[in-house]
């Protein structure tokens, strides 16, 4: 039985993706966000979170073996919120914006939180 496996152990081996740091173009800052990827191991709730390109997680969110999330990131306009004359919400800023944006990726990729904790990551003004 053991000489059985051995023979297959490549059948076993766990790709593990490359992690990327997104490097958002003259246009993305224009559009002021980007798309961010990640992906980390379904067996393991709090596991080693990576960021990846879109073409690798449309790969790895058709896998049962990896958990994948994307979230929209902020990357230029006002840090803080800014108001209207009549005190009305002109721009939510870029800080709030990518608060609200982890926040709700984290629901599904729990720590994610952790991987991203400078919340004006690849700002620019």
């Amino acid at each position: 039985m053991y000489k059985d496996i051995a023979k297959n152990l490549e059948k076993f081996n766990i790709e593990y993706p490359n992690t990327i740091i997104p490097a958002p173009s003259e246009s993305d800052y224009k559009l002021s966000f980007i798309k961010r990827y990640f992906v980390r191991r379904a067996n393991d709730e709090y596991g080693h979170i990576f960021e990846i390109s879109k073409d690798v997680y449309d790969t790895y969110s058709k896998s049962p073996f990896w958990i994948t999330q994307q979230l929209k990131w902020r990357i230029s306009g006002p840090v803080d919120q800014t108001f209207k004359d009549n005190g009305d919400v002109n721009d939510m800023g870029v800080l709030n914006s990518n608060k609200i944006s982890l926040s709700e990726a984290s629901v599904g990729m729990r720590n994610l939180k952790l991987y991203l904790p400078n919340l004006l990551q690849l700002y620019k003004k």
